[in-house]
């Protein structure tokens, strides 16, 4: 009797055992799904941005800042004061580390 009721508790162990390996099966094809997709759409920006700044006219950039520039003198400077003191604040940080 007792060992009837080891063999019982032994295979419903092993039936959860197996249970719980098709779920995370199951979990783990869908999260290499989401990721493939993921990825797949990171891709597809990737390609559309690569394809837009070939195509972007950088003399009209080149241009349009200028004007930007002279029209907003002191709007530009604070651009270039945040911005520098930004990058200054990532790359100090980056060599404590």
């Amino acid at each position: 009797m007792a060992n009837s009721t080891v063999e019982d508790a032994a295979k419903a162990v092993e039936q959860k055992i197996d249970a719980a390996r098709e779920s995370m099966g199951d979990r783990a094809g869908r999260l290499r799904e989401r990721v493939g997709e993921v990825a797949e759409n990171v891709k597809a920006r990737a390609g559309a941005f690569k394809d837009k700044l070939a195509d972007t006219n950088w003399e009209d950039v080149q241009v349009g800042v200028k004007n930007y520039v002279r029209d907003n003198p002191g709007k530009s400077v604070a651009i270039a004061l945040g911005v520098g003191f930004a990058l200054g604040l990532l790359l100090h940080r980056r060599r404590d580390d």
